[in-house]
């Protein structure tokens, strides 16, 4: 079957003539001295903008949103970090404003700057380097990886998670501040300090405020607030916790702790994402020069029990996923990111390649520490260390919450390179993970920004075949609990049970009364747990008492945000955010994908979600033939995308004729929440 008449169709669909007005975008195109703010309004009272820098349309040939389009503005929230659109070099922005289905005409503005700024990386950040603030040693460092100077003249470094004055670091650079091809700047805090840990670096700058202990956004500005450059941080897991080294060195000979330095100097990489930055090498950092690669072995806490009873103890596994055995003599193991020496691993403790090594509460003992875990929910941190205990700076942590007696949790890796603690199936210490097991209530759609006509709300449903009750069966006072990372809470009342495969929704109480199919419950819960940009939603179930304080096990956590990788199209024109199976996990970005324009609120998803890419696909293209050759699990079959209808597919043969100036995008997806992964072909426009 040919191409042509689907192609056809699209252009009918593209031409249509759409009542929505296209987004202003300001300043028009033309030259530009960057970095400058980037404003785009819509004329429209109400709809989203969506606008790319890629030189792609952020509209699909189907209609849905482009996975590498941002929505404008980005919704500010207490507590988030968030910053305004600018040009920091030569680009093409495209620009539509959604609302439902509908699409405005495209805008296009095209910038040619005067520099590339996105050649200047921050790349080292030292921002607590002891316990003390008479003298600090913070400093940031800055490279230019281009070929060409870049002029910072009036530019200053400012802290976006800070409003006012408070969040200026220094004065603005004088006329004439230019970054040298491959050179480094250097912003201190003490000039006698630095000049004393580093007497040969030469340094450019003078911080005026301290940089936060905590988190920050770190930001090189222009006096309109557009950003030049930028990077983010924080001091908890994922992010390594050694650079905040606070109270780590009070009994050893060196104060000096270590800094966070960027991996690599890949410019496309994220500078806001904890993959980004690692500690440094040694300690000191290594200002005015690139950091050397650390040579210590990632290994990782992959299982812990912390609620045992009886015989059982609480215990951590260590998992070695090098080729080689590792000696972790000397290495530390914590439940607080600020107290690392609680338990020293023996010197004569050795974990084989892919291997893995069981410590638990006998042996806290028998090394005299008082080590032990919170059963209702806690931390545990590994720290790197060389055979006298010293810090080496790498550091593995996990956040867990409460867990039935004597269960186990076991590491779960997402797609972004987090990794989530979760109840498994049966202890497996010593051995690979069981897995978790299916929740039987999960968190299955997100509406959390709706079309003008809709409403937000949050889909539960029952992926069991028998009746689920929401209390404790000892206790029914205790019921199930609903809430987001901000501590709003809500408990549902006594009673209330969700039949087979069935639906619960939770709409704000500020809310109209909607219109949901008459099998499904709703329930209104406070304005406070929902979010029109991002969040995580948690369902607790009760577990008994510790004292007089109840204990609740986490059956399901659903987490989403308004940008990549996330799927962009939920997040503005009244998509809902759709969970792609009952056996996917809700903190994985890859286990969601937006659906249909207003949503399936109490009702089954009968779609399928088009972008994810599958990582085991492989395609040779010769002349106009592509092949496709991929590792297939069971029950997982080809198929070809013939239409805009998703619900059309047929098998792919090992061959197919693709068009000319087309190319083949691998996805991945499910048919509905208990269907089968399978794998899916879209033929879409080269960029």
């Amino acid at each position: 079957m040919g191409l042509g008449p689907v192609f056809s169709s699209l252009i009918i669909l593209c031409s249509k003539v759409s009542a929505l007005q296209a987004p202003e975008i300001s300043p028009a195109s033309g030259p530009v001295t960057v970095p400058k703010l980037l404003s785009i309004s819509n004329p429209n009272p109400f709809g989203a903008i969506f606008y790319t820098t890629d030189g792609t349309d952020p509209r699909t040939h189907c209609g849905s949103v482009r996975s590498s389009a941002r929505i404008h503005p980005i919704p500010l929230e207490d507590g988030c970090f968030d910053e305004p659109s600018s040009v920091n070099r030569s680009m093409v922005v495209h620009a539509r404003v959604k609302s439902g289905d509908e699409w405005s005409e495209l805008r296009i503005a095209t910038f040619k700057a005067d520099q590339d700024f996105s050649n200047l990386l921050i790349t080292e950040v030292m921002y607590q380097p002891t316990d003390t603030r008479f003298e600090p040693e913070e400093f940031i460092e800055f490279k230019n990886i281009g070929d060409i100077p870049l002029n910072i003249s009036g530019l200053g470094i400012v802290d976006l998670a800070i409003t006012g004055p408070d969040a200026l670091l220094s004065d603005t650079f004088p006329e004439d501040s230019f970054v040298p091809p491959g050179g480094f700047l250097l912003i201190v805090a003490s000039p006698k300090k630095f000049e004393s840990l580093y007497p040969d670096i030469p340094f450019q700058g003078i911080l005026t405020a301290e940089l936060s202990n905590s988190r920050a956004r770190i930001a090189l500005t222009n006096s309109d607030g557009s950003i030049a450059t930028q990077m983010r941080f924080d001091s908890h897991y994922p992010w390594a916790v050694a650079p905040d080294n606070h109270g780590y060195f009070e009994d050893l000979s060196q104060e000096v702790g270590f800094s966070l330095t960027r991996t690599n100097l890949d410019p496309t990489a994220d500078p806001t994402q904890f993959s980004t930055w690692r500690a440094s090498a040694q300690r000191l950092g290594s200002p005015g020069a690139d950091d050397p690669e650390p040579n210590i072995p990632p290994l990782l806490i992959n299982e812990l029990r912390s609620r045992s009873v009886g015989e059982l103890r609480d215990s951590v596994e260590i998992f070695n996923p090098t080729l080689d055995d590792v000696n972790i003599g000397g290495w530390w193991l914590s439940d607080h990111r600020n107290q690392p020496y609680q338990y020293k691993f023996a010197s004569d403790m050795i974990i084989p390649s892919r291997g893995y090594l069981v410590v638990d509460g006998s042996d806290f003992v028998a090394a005299g520490s008082d080590l032990s875990f919170s059963s209702i929910e806690g931390r545990c941190y590994l720290f790197s260390g060389d055979h006298e205990g010293e810090l080496t700076g790498y550091t593995h942590g996990v956040r867990f919450s409460g867990s039935a007696k004597n269960a186990s949790l076991g590491r779960h890796h997402t797609s972004e390179g987090i990794d989530y603690f979760l109840a498994e199936k049966t202890p497996s210490f010593g051995l690979e993970n069981s897995g978790p097991p299916p929740p039987s209530l999960i968190v299955s759609e997100i509406m959390y920004h709706p079309d003008v006509d809709g409403f937000p709300y949050i889909e539960l449903h029952n992926t069991t075949q028998e009746t689920l009750s929401l209390w404790e069966i000892e206790i029914p006072t205790r019921t199930w609990e609903i809430s987001n990372n901000l501590c709003a809470r809500f408990s549902f009342p006594e009673n209330t049970s969700v039949p087979p495969g069935g639906f619960i929704l939770c709409v704000p109480e500020s809310s109209s009364p909607v219109d949901i199919p008459d099998e499904a419950q709703i329930f209104k819960l406070p304005d406070s747990i929902f979010s029109n940009a991002r969040g995580q939603i948690r369902l607790h179930c009760p577990s008994g008492l510790k004292g007089q304080e109840s204990r609740f096990i986490i059956i399901d956590e659903a987490i989403f945000q308004n940008h990549h990788p996330w799927d962009i199209g939920a997040a503005g024109g009244g998509q809902g955010l759709e969970r792609v199976g009952i056996t996917s996990r809700g903190e994985d970005p890859n286990s969601w994908c937006a659906g249909p324009t207003g949503g399936t609120p109490g009702m089954a998803w009968e779609g399928t979600c088009t972008t994810h890419p599958i990582r085991d696909t492989a395609v040779s293209i010769t002349g106009e033939e592509f092949k496709l050759t991929s590792e297939t699990g069971e029950d997982s079959y080809h198929s070809f995308e013939e239409s805009c209808d998703l619900a059309i597919r047929r098998p792919l043969p090992d061959a197919h004729q693709a068009a000319d100036g087309l190319e083949a995008i691998f996805t991945r997806s499910q048919d509905d929440m208990n269907g089968p992964v399978y794998r899916r072909v879209i033929i879409d426009d080269k960029p």
